[in-house]
C-alpha cells in the first residue's frame, strides 16, 4: 500500500480493461481522479486534477494518441506519464517514449508487473526526466 496519496487519471477505451485498471490500483491504495473512455479529454481533465501519473492506453494503432501524449508533456511536464501499448508493433513502444512517455508497458504485463513500475515511477515523481 502507498503511504503517501497518489493520484491517477486512467484513459481506457476498453470498458473491462478501464473496471480493472481502477479495481487494481486503488486496491494498493492510489487515488484516481478520473477513468475517461478515450483521448479527447485527457489534456483538460489531467490540468484541472494534476494527477501525478497519467496511465495512458494507445489505442490500435494508437498513432494519433502521440500527439496527445506529446501535448501533456509540454502542458503538463510535471506529470508522469505511463503508456500501455498492445505491444503489436514494436516501434509503438519506441513511439511513445519519443513522444513523452516516461515509461511504457505492455498491456498484457502481470498486475504485479504494473504495480511495480507504478510504485517506481512514484519514486521519481519530483525527477526531471
Amino acid at each position: 500500500m502507498f503511504n503517501e496519496s497518489f493520484s491517477i487519471v486512467i484513459v481506457e477505451s476498453q470498458p473491462l480493461m478501464r473496471s480493472a485498471l481502477n479495481t487494481t490500483l486503488s486496491a494498493e491504495g492510489m487515488t484516481i481522479l478520473a477513468v475517461l473512455a478515450n483521448s479527447e479529454q485527457v489534456v483538460r481533465t489531467a490540468s484541472i486534477l494534476t494527477p501525478n501519473l497519467i496511465l495512458f492506453s494507445l489505442s490500435i494503432p494508437g498513432w494519433d494518441d502521440l500527439q496527445v501524449i506529446s501535448t501533456l508533456r509540454k502542458e503538463l511536464p510535471s506529470v508522469l506519464i505511463l503508456a500501455l501499448v498492445t505491444g503489436e508493433f514494436r516501434e509503438q513502444e519506441q513511439a511513445a517514449q519519443e513522444h513523452g512517455a516516461h515509461m511504457v508497458l505492455t498491456k498484457t504485463v502481470p498486475r504485479s508487473e504494473l504495480i511495480k513500475t507504478v510504485k517506481r515511477l512514484k519514486k521519481f515523481q519530483f525527477v526531471d526526466f
